[in-house]
């Protein structure tokens, strides 16, 4: 099934406003209650928009994957994560397997103020956070936008 009407415009208002942008969207995925799609642009860490049906707001999403013996580093900076993500509006969330931990930030964009102006700061705000955690994590220059374009980096 797909999602209703309002949601259906809602979702092509998102991605007008990452094209207008300049961002590229891919990988579009949707069910009946949800949405979710990755965003890049040439220049810039992309990252994965999210739309839940029953939500006001959407999400925006980055995630870096840790082998497990890096938890002691993980650790070790979390303070200083924490505090760049407060200092930039964003929050995370911290997954943990058998083999590896993932990291993922997050920002939140709610649907009564989406326009130009609030998602171009909106992601202003969250790619500025993700270079700081990327300079915390010690990622190279080079290697910051190796990946697939799917909000992911591999450390």
């Amino acid at each position: 099934m797909k999602m209703e009407d309002d949601i259906r415009e809602l979702i092509e208002t998102i991605e007008t406003i990452y094209s207008e942008l300049g961002y590229k969207i891919f990988d579009r995925e949707e069910t009946e209650d949800l949405y979710q799609a990755s965003f890049s642009s040439n220049s810039e860490i992309g990252g994965s928009v999210f739309v839940e049906k029953e939500s006001n707001f959407l999400e925006l999403a980055y995630s870096y994957t840790f082998d497990i013996d890096e938890e002691d580093f993980l650790k070790e900076h979390l303070e200083s994560m924490m505090n760049i993500c407060y200092e930039y509006g964003n929050y995370f969330n911290i997954m943990k397997t058998d083999d590896e931990i993932n990291f993922t930030i997050f920002a939140k964009l709610y649907f009564s103020g989406l326009n130009v102006e609030s998602m171009q700061d909106t992601l202003d705000d969250f790619i500025s956070c993700n270079h700081e955690i990327i300079e915390v994590f010690g990622i190279e220059e080079d290697d910051r936008y190796s990946d697939t374009g799917n909000g992911n980096q591999e450390t």
